[in-house]
């Protein structure tokens, strides 16, 4: 495990680690244009200035500033497409301030702290740690200074076995903030992101459409799933998942979503897939 004194954050990683992470779902299942990339020097919504409210770091804003997003619905601040294991939504900073700014808006700027920071920490979390997604269940915490990121309520299939290496230290060692989600494990922010894309190579994350991802080991195996995440796993070993040389994607989905529908039909609503948009 390496230790945390060993660890450094590098913004230009940072920004290349999430960049390559949503370059990969792309070329697995992903639709391209669902990625919002920064134009040069940035998103210029995002300045010191205007997040001032959100009350983080220089060095969270620049951040913010200059990584990707998924893009969500009309008036969404998270990801249509689910992006990780656990049916994780990445949170998209950019809708959240341009939802502020309509005239018509009652939020705050401070607003998104809510959705992506642990609700019983919440105002503990410190300025120079930011959230990445939104979900029910569990939070990703990237830390500027340590140049880690916790998973904070992770799945077990994963945060107890690992692909990666978590970080071997405890913050608490170094005198940080004692809120419960330093107790969850972390990892090197390069690790983390390898770490995810493990789950997809090995199938043990499975998309289904463009949007839908399910674990195996995550959910509920009743009625067809079970028997259909098998079938859709052998449909991307057919395809050569996952040697990026030989995967042939657009055939890959086109498959996946004829086999479903023939053999399943409407039954496909178990596998959470909206079957008025697909």
């Amino acid at each position: 495990m390496p230790p945390l004194s060993k660890i450094k954050y590098s913004h230009e990683e940072t920004v290349s680690a999430i960049s390559g992470y949503f370059d990969f779902l792309a070329a697995m299942y992903l639709d391209e244009d669902a990625i919002q990339r920064p134009p040069e020097g940035g998103w210029p919504e995002i300045t010191p200035d205007r997040l001032r409210g959100l009350g983080k770091t220089d060095k969270v804003v620049e951040l913010l500033r200059h990584i990707p997003y998924l893009r969500g619905g009309e008036w969404c601040d998270q990801s249509e497409a689910e992006a990780a294991p656990s049916g994780i939504h990445f949170y998209n900073w950019i809708e959240a301030i341009r939802q502020v700014d309509h005239p018509d808006s009652n939020q705050e700027i401070g607003d998104p702290k809510i959705f992506t920071e642990p609700p019983e920490d919440w105002g503990l979390v410190p300025a120079h740690v930011v959230g990445l997604i939104t979900t029910k269940q569990d939070l990703w915490l990237l830390d500027t200074e340590l140049g880690v990121i916790y998973w904070v309520s992770g799945p077990g299939w994963i945060c107890l076995q690992p692909t990666r290496e978590p970080v071997l230290d405890d913050a608490y060692d170094i005198g940080e903030s004692e809120t419960d989600w330093r107790l969850d494990p972390s990892w090197a922010i390069v690790d983390f992101f390898e770490l995810l894309k493990d789950a997809f190579r090995q199938l043990n994350s499975i998309p289904l459409t463009p949007t839908v991802v399910l674990d195996p080991k995550s959910v509920k195996l009743s009625g067809i799933r079970e028997e259909a995440l098998a079938l859709v796993q052998t449909i991307y070993r057919e395809h050569g998942w996952p040697d990026m040389a030989r995967y042939r994607k657009n055939e890959c989905l086109m498959v996946i979503r004829e086999t479903l529908k023939e053999r399943y039909g409407e039954e496909c609503r178990q596998l959470f897939i909206d079957m008025d948009k697909w």
